[in-house]
């Protein structure tokens, strides 16, 4: 054949994937995803300080409570992992995570009505539970959204369309 024969096709550079194309629309608002990772970065520091409460339990103790290190590391694994599920937007997790927060609520007024509890204590609960609900809340907004996205069709871009392509001549 010839090369530079009027009926063939010029060679076009080949389109990048639809998977691989993103909207500017399908990007989650900063609203939702800053509230996630708010969730799950105060998940993580409780651990961390569970942890910590642990290996000083452990270190004051002249007769080891194996019970009480025990829940403490159970408690500390709870919320290492709850925090991993709100990382990944687990609907369920922070669902869990948001009653874990209205039990531990009950908890805390349950002590301080008895005089056990401090104000230290509600303050961290009130801080626990505004950064879960709005969390949790998120984590629904989220999942709402990306439903929307995979519903709403592929938007026709100019770039797409053949008359602009680019043509390689080779």
């Amino acid at each position: 054949m010839e090369d530079n024969s009027p009926y063939q096709a010029s060679k076009v550079a080949p389109a990048a994937r639809a998977s691989d194309q993103l909207d500017w629309r399908d990007a989650v608002p900063s609203e939702i995803t800053s509230r996630i990772k708010h969730m799950w970065i105060l998940l993580v520091l409780t651990g961390i300080w569970m942890l910590i409460m642990a290996l000083i339990m452990l270190a004051n103790m002249q007769q080891l409570q194996g019970w009480l290190l025990g829940l403490v590391l159970a408690l500390t694994s709870i919320y290492m992992l709850a925090a991993f599920g709100v990382y990944k937007r687990s609907r369920t997790v922070a669902t869990i995570v948001l009653a874990f927060w209205a039990l531990s609520t009950l908890g805390t007024l349950l002590k301080f009505t008895t005089g056990e509890g401090n104000m230290s204590g509600v303050g961290f609960t009130a801080v626990f539970g505004f950064v879960a609900i709005r969390g949790t809340f998120a984590t629904y907004r989220y999942h709402h959204h990306m439903a929307n996205v995979r519903t709403r069709p592929a938007r026709a871009r100019l770039s797409d369309d053949p008359a602009f392509a680019p043509k390689l001549d080779a």
